[in-house]
């Protein structure tokens, strides 16, 4: 009977002493579900060694504390290369911007306008991966590419914009339009026409 005394009295001081202790740690932080910053038709802009690197104007604007992340609503952005000159720009539903990690992902209603490729892609879905120069779309989402006379869409798409390629997963569909005259011969223009 005294074993079974201890045994229990033991058991019971163990099952209070855990009872009664609180775990803070399974707390979700505020700093990650409410917003450091939040902005109703902003327009955000990035500079690096006193030039502007980014633009971006959005419906609303939400920047986190705790990961640094950024969400943009109606989006339009724009970046700049080393010299100042416009690189790239355009629009979407909706941006998400880990700047940490460079991971940017832009969904719903996307054009993309590559300048410094002449090349513009539309899109429902696209990831950016800045450290690997690497953009992707979803497996399932058609992504168009328009450049000069060609137009090409199809599913699987990815780029790499260390060697300025792309190429899709799966079938393409998509026109490529000749033109008459060729590039290196332009028409002639006679100065007197203007008057």
């Amino acid at each position: 009977m005294r074993l079974f005394n201890k045994v229990s009295g033991t058991a019971l001081f163990l099952i209070l002493t855990v009872s009664c202790s609180l775990n803070y740690g399974n707390e979700q932080s505020s700093e990650s579900s409410v917003p450091e910053f939040s902005f109703e038709n902003a327009t955000y802009n990035r500079y690096s060694n006193n030039k502007k690197t980014a633009e971006i104007k959005a419906g609303r604007l939400e920047q986190y504390k705790s990961d640094g992340r950024s969400y943009a609503k109606d989006a339009q952005f724009k970046t700049y290369n080393d010299d100042g000159d416009l690189d790239t720009e355009g629009e979407c539903s909706l941006l998400a911007a880990d700047t940490r990690e460079k991971h940017y992902s832009l969904y719903q209603d996307i054009t993309l306008s590559l300048h410094s490729q002449d090349l513009t892609l539309n899109a429902q879905a696209l990831f950016f991966d800045g450290k690997t120069e690497q953009l992707t779309g979803s497996i399932d989402d058609n992504v168009k590419i328009i450049r000069k006379n060609t137009e090409v869409t199809g599913r699987g798409f990815s780029a790499s914009g260390v060697n300025r390629t792309y190429s899709f997963n799966s079938s393409i569909s998509g026109t490529v339009t000749e033109s008459e005259e060729k590039d290196d011969e332009l028409p002639e223009v006679n100065a007197e026409e203007g008057r």
